[in-house]
């Protein structure tokens, strides 16, 4: 398994109650992949770049513009 998905580099964290699920990945340079869990369906974004958790929570709470759907 490539080290950009293996589970020692997926980060989890919780906005207003919901669980989400982060990794730090590529895809036309560095991304971020973002997962709402519990995974019942295709729930993941991507955004250019490695993320911090603020940053992820911008992400999830739709206050960075260049969010991209996977």
């Amino acid at each position: 398994m490539p080290a950009a998905i293996s589970s020692d580099r997926r980060q989890p964290i919780e906005l207003d109650g919901k669980r989400f699920l982060f990794q730090h990945g590529y895809r036309f340079g560095k991304v971020t992949y973002i997962t709402l869990l519990p995974i019942t369906r295709n729930m993941t974004v991507w955004a250019a770049g490695h993320l911090t958790p603020e940053e992820v929570e911008a992400v999830v709470r739709g206050d960075n513009p260049w969010m991209l759907e996977g």
